[in-house]
């Protein structure tokens, strides 16, 4: 399909609605783990298991997604992820137990597509040179997301009821989805209608298994998903209970991490642009996370607030602040008018480092008796993510990158 220059006024607006559904849709799935302390009989496992959970069916919605996307569009795909969370939500706020297990996957297959359904978006009003920078700017919706349960959700609960925080969030999610219908005019045109998974699939993975930069970024994703992972799950953890820091200073730390998250995921993505080197940008990235890691792992009660804080604005700003520039990559070297399908496939592998990432840091880190020793050896990942960039940026390209999709 022909994809002609957009209106002035219409990126802008694609930007800030995908920026919007994807901030809602991250505090949905963090809604009960936030909550949690407030709800009466959840215990501290119980959280593990709904983020598990979460993320399989996240897995599952990343696979689905592609194929929704191509029968009703990205927009009404994004809008019924919308749905899907605000479900999930109304049954976390019936308070029934049995009903957690089930609203934990329908909050995953909620979020699955909504990152397939923006990027098909965004490739359609973003010109290749300001890729990595607006993939990066609608990324910060996942930090946000976080910042935003983690800002309204407390308080909500203390005022009104845990009840009433989990239906405001529900509410929110149904309006987004609602102000959200203007675009459907604007991006839903190709929508075919027909719902086909078999065929869908095995078109997303030989899209993604098919390119060797393509199977490269997807590997890459695996090992930087589980950083980024072991790094929010156990800081905290670490900080307190190893290293002796008192919680509101190890808040403080976490903080910082959480926010140079959001502003590497900008910067990140705007050096990519300026260099034109995405994968460059990621190598470097892979280097400097390493630094970052091996620092956390020398972390001692000795190190005074400064340098503590220092080195959590590094390792956030790569461990949190490189999935703008890798979906920015994969959408560029995506076959013209497959950006959901390859996005898809690419974030099923994400999502298995996110499962599977923090289990292994932490089995690991049980067996040697010490969370400084696990991120010493997590620094050998990055390492390794670093080897597959450099190695896949020397193949031949296979697949037609999707530069021509784009608008000038």
């Amino acid at each position: 399909m022909s994809i002609g220059q957009p209106s002035p006024g219409r990126p802008a607006l694609t930007l800030a609605s995908t920026l919007a559904i994807q901030m809602l849709a991250t505090a949905a799935t963090l809604a009960f783990a936030v909550l949690a302390p407030v709800i009466p009989g959840v215990a501290l496992p119980s959280v593990g298991l709904f983020l598990s959970l979460v993320y399989l069916g996240g897995m599952a919605g990343s696979l689905a997604g592609a194929g929704i996307v191509e029968a009703w569009g990205p927009v009404r795909a994004s809008q019924l992820g919308l749905l899907a969370q605000a479900a999930a939500l109304c049954m976390l706020a019936t308070g029934v137990p049995e009903l957690r297990p089930v609203a934990a996957l329908v909050s995953g297959l909620g979020y699955g597509p909504i990152t397939p359904a923006s990027s098909q978006i965004l490739a359609r009003t973003t010109s290749a040179s300001r890729m990595g920078f607006v993939f990066s700017l609608k990324q910060t919706g996942v930090p946000l997301g976080g910042l935003l349960a983690g800002a309204l959700l407390p308080p909500l609960a203390a005022f009104l009821s845990w009840q009433a925080a989990f239906g405001a969030l529900a509410a929110a999610a149904l309006a987004i989805a609602i102000l959200s219908q203007p675009l459907r005019t604007m991006y839903d045109d190709a929508a075919t209608g027909r719902f086909v998974v078999a065929a869908n699939l095995r078109q997303m993975f030989r899209d993604v298994l098919g390119d060797s930069r393509l199977r490269s970024m997807a590997a890459v994703s695996v090992l930087f998903s589980a950083c980024q992972l072991s790094v929010s799950g156990y800081l905290m953890v670490y900080l307190t209970t190893e290293i002796g820091i008192g919680l509101t200073q190890a808040g403080l730390i976490y903080a910082i991490t959480q926010g140079a998250g959001i502003a590497g995921r900008i910067a990140w993505g705007r050096l990519a642009d300026l260099a034109g080197a995405p994968r460059g940008v990621l190598i470097l990235l892979a280097v400097l996370m390493c630094a970052a890691t091996v620092a956390t792992g020398l972390f001692t009660a000795q190190w005074t607030l400064a340098p503590l804080c220092l080195v959590a604005a590094l390792l956030g700003a790569t461990a949190i602040g490189w999935n703008g520039v890798y979906l920015g990559e994969v959408a560029r070297l995506a076959p013209p008018g497959r950006v959901a399908s390859v996005t898809g496939g690419a974030l099923f592998c994400t999502y298995f480092g996110v499962v599977s990432g923090p289990a292994a840091f932490g089995y690991f880190a049980q067996r040697v008796n010490s969370l400084s020793l696990a991120y010493l050896a997590l620094a050998g990942v990055p390492v390794l993510a670093a080897g597959l960039l450099f190695w896949g940026d020397r193949a031949k390209p296979v697949a037609t990158a999707n530069d021509s999709a784009c608008p000038p």
